[in-house]
């Protein structure tokens, strides 16, 4: 199932680029998604780049028949690798999100550019759920779970921005 999060801030490209590097940014969107626990790893990448590896375990926020296959909790992880800026100033990073033990996954890519005097981040993705027969019905459940978790690093990262200018 396809998945796209768009969001625009005031914060330039590299303000909010420079906001998804920041590990207290992570930490709080963790903290503020509920995760019951979290592990977050950032390496900054010699051309500019990085990579980010956010680990959680979470208490499932689905329907009682998705949790039925899911337990207690769910431990997630999420790796982005980002670009060195692009010659326009965009940053572009492939992102993938795995459900340890589960058959879900994510695989998509985020798109960091100027809009204006700020900038605009589309997030896309395929998200897979594969079990016969109800991979179609968890699929939605789990797209409205990592659209609101986006949403929640967004925010995050934009008062972040507004605290640092």
């Amino acid at each position: 199932m396809k998945l796209t999060v768009a969001h625009s801030s005031a914060a330039s490209v590299e303000q909010t680029f420079a906001s998804h590097l920041e590990k207290s940014v992570r930490e709080e969107a963790c903290r503020q998604s509920g995760a019951l626990s979290y592990q977050v790893d950032i390496s900054p990448a010699a051309d500019g780049g990085a990579l980010v590896q956010v680990d959680r375990r979470m208490a499932p926020t689905v329907p009682d028949f998705i949790q039925k296959f899911v337990g207690d909790s769910i431990e997630i992880r999420q790796i982005e690798q980002w670009s060195a800026p692009a010659a326009d100033g965009s940053r572009r990073a492939s992102i993938k999100l795995t459900i340890k033990g589960q058959p879900a996954s994510m695989v998509g890519t985020a798109v960091l550019s100027a809009d204006g005097d700020g900038s605009r981040e589309v997030v896309t993705g395929d998200v897979k759920v594969a079990i016969p027969l109800l991979g179609r019905k968890i699929e939605p459940e789990i797209v409205k779970v990592i659209e609101a978790a986006l949403r929640i690093e967004q925010r995050v990262g934009d008062e972040w921005v507004q605290a640092n200018r």
